[in-house]
């Protein structure tokens, strides 16, 4: 271990690298580490970007198999700026330090507020992974210090482009809403000390996992043997409650609708757009159209599930409840645009258009009104099934003809009818996501009352969401 640590400081920094590794791996591997945990510490201190960025990583495995150590390693690491750790891997560790640790490091929950503010600066995924971890685990241990980061931290998240991202956000912000104990239970449970890892087992077991390569040993990273006699049996304490755990009813499933060849009329497509599309119409256009007579869904239909999840109201749950915790994060009620009342004009809930007729009036009419406007953080969450955003408006007679686009971009064309006669509304909808915003064009045959219905599309739009 001696002369592995005099390579760290060598010129050479492939060299230097593994010698730290080297040390690392010995370390995971012995039971008396009193001497090689100070070395690793003192790597720490040596202020050279690549030493310090492998000793994080180690650092890190050592308190996951060495718990007890974590009171000497945090008060050194506590000292390292994450301004001077660039390495996706060194900042992923450092994070996740900060987040299992944060009751012992005082500024944990300022360093985490930092690194959210420079979320878009942010370009390894792995890094926004482990930062929405820590911030969640923080908020548990330091709710008042860390809710403004938490909140921040969620919205970028569920705005991110990564899928991987994305998802981890909008379950976290979900799970939060249903319950915070559950959240905490499922996020920041007690850990046991990590007994073997999977880079340091014997060729023997590994060959045993692999001839029981479609079981749970690999999940386990056990050969079955070690999990399923007695001796090895650990406690189940959540057998209770998975044994009574049960699918709620979920939403009315989405009627599938007639799909329409896109043609040279299309709305949604360029001609670049087209020609790109023709090519790749085998693997499914990235726009599509549909019609039934009265409404349109351009989406595949959902299960019923997702629409149970994507709606958390269907479970059971009101929304005053729900809206409690977006309130203490600064994504609810505060932050979403103020509800309008709905004008006067009355709309005709059978209304039916064609889509040629709609494409030949679009290009006809002129723009009577343009305007932006704001969607909730709910909004943008139930976004992740457009359909949703389909039924919402359906539900004020508002109806869509045509949509298309993925994450952040949404197109949709809507379509309504005054009740009392064939004047037609037609509406050009861009909601992104990032940004929460929605961008609208309206045409409308009866220019005078194109205002009343402006307000009436923005109020049925600011309530997708939150109702």
């Amino acid at each position: 271990v001696t002369e592995l640590c005099e390579y760290a400081a060598n010129v050479d920094i492939p060299i230097a690298r593994e010698s730290i590794r080297a040390v690392g791996k010995i370390a995971l591997q012995q039971y008396d580490v009193n001497a090689i945990v100070d070395r690793l510490l003192q790597f720490l201190e040596m202020e050279k970007d690549y030493v310090t960025a492998e000793a994080l990583v180690l650092v890190k495995d050592l308190l996951r198999k060495y718990p007890q150590w974590s009171h000497d390693c945090i008060a050194v690491v506590g000292n390292i700026s994450s301004k001077n750790v660039q390495e996706p891997k060194a900042k992923a560790a450092l994070i996740w330090m900060l987040g299992e640790y944060s009751q012992d490091m005082q500024d944990a929950p300022y360093v985490l507020e930092s690194l959210v503010e420079n979320w878009d600066e942010e370009h390894s995924a792995e890094v926004r992974l482990h930062l929405l971890t820590a911030v969640m685990k923080c908020f548990f241990k330091r709710p008042p210090e860390t809710q403004s980061a938490l909140g921040a931290a969620l919205a970028a998240g569920i705005a991110d482009f990564h899928q991987d991202v994305h998802d981890r956000a909008l379950f976290y912000y979900r799970i939060l809403r249903y319950n915070v104990s559950v959240a905490e239970r499922v996020v920041n449970p007690p850990k046991q000390a990590v007994s073997v890892f999977a880079d340091t087992q014997s060729s023997e077991i590994k060959d045993r996992i692999f001839d029981e390569f479609n079981s749970l040993s690999v999940l386990y990273q056990k050969p079955s043997y070690m999990f399923t006699d007695k001796e090895h049996r650990g406690p189940l304490e959540f057998a209770d409650e998975l044994g009574n755990l049960s699918i709620g009813e979920a939403a009315n499933n989405v009627v599938p609708t007639q799909m329409v060849e896109e043609n040279d009329k299309d709305l949604l497509l360029t001609t670049s757009e087209k020609e790109e599309t023709k090519g790749s119409r085998n693997n499914g256009s990235a726009y599509s159209v549909s019609y039934d007579g009265s409404s349109t869904s351009v989406f595949a239909s959902q299960t019923q599930i997702e629409s149970a999840v994507s709606n958390p109201t269907l479970a059971g749950h009101s929304p005053q409840a729900s809206f409690a915790i977006d309130d203490l994060l600064g994504l609810g009620i505060p932050a979403a645009p103020a509800v309008l009342s709905p004008p006067q004009l009355k709309l005709n809930t059978k209304a039916a258009l064609d889509p040629s007729t709609f494409q030949q009036k679009w290009r006809q009419l002129p723009v009577a009104l343009s305007q932006e406007i704001s969607v909730s953080p709910q909004g943008v969450a139930a976004l992740t099934a457009p359909q949703a955003l389909l039924r919402h408006m359906q539900s004020h007679s508002i109806h869509c003809i045509a949509s298309g686009g993925q994450s952040p971009n949404f197109k949709f064309f809507f379509f309504a009818q005054k009740i009392e006669e064939s004047s037609n509304y037609l509406v050009e909808c861009v909601i992104n996501t990032s940004s929460a915003k929605a961008q609208v064009k309206i045409k409308a045959d009866d220019q005078n009352t194109s205002q009343d219905f402006s307000t009436l599309f923005e109020s049925a739009l600011s309530k997708f969401g939150t109702s």
